[in-house]
């Protein structure tokens, strides 16, 4: 019952709000999605970090618009792909881009990767053999 009165209450503030010319009935749509969607999230520390991240998205829309909201994911970007997880790049087989063979935005099928990822550091760079499902390419 009192998330219905949440929802009445926050429709009845949001018409309140776009009547009066304070916010833009956009804004009001995008705020209820992005309210909508973080209960998507099942994990509490990640629901924190883009509740936090989400805050600060609008702080910067609100002072320089669309170019504030492009500049914070600029940076926002930038920082995922300076972050390394055991000494692995957090967002691993897109950047940094290695140019080895078999590492790409396009990842072939396993029976298809002959060589193992580069980012990785392995012992042994090639992981099986030239054509691995023999069996699929006898005569």
């Amino acid at each position: 019952m009192d998330l219905l009165f949440g929802i009445v209450g926050a429709l009845v503030l949001g018409q309140a709000a776009v009547d009066a010319s304070i916010v833009s009935p956009i804004l009001i749509i995008v705020v209820a999605i992005t309210g909508i969607s973080s209960f998507a999230i099942p994990d509490f520390s990640f629901g924190f970090h883009l509740r936090f991240f989400r805050f600060l998205f609008i702080f910067l829309g609100y002072m320089a618009g669309f170019l504030g909201i492009a500049t914070g994911l600029f940076v926002y970007v930038s920082i995922l792909c300076n972050i390394q997880s055991f000494g692995v790049p957090f967002t691993a087989p897109y950047a940094p881009s290695m140019k080895k063979k078999g590492n790409s935005y396009y990842i072939p099928p396993i029976w298809k990767q002959e060589y193992r990822a580069t980012y990785v550091s392995p012992k042994r760079e090639k992981a099986q053999d030239d054509i691995s499902m023999k069996w699929k390419y006898k005569n």
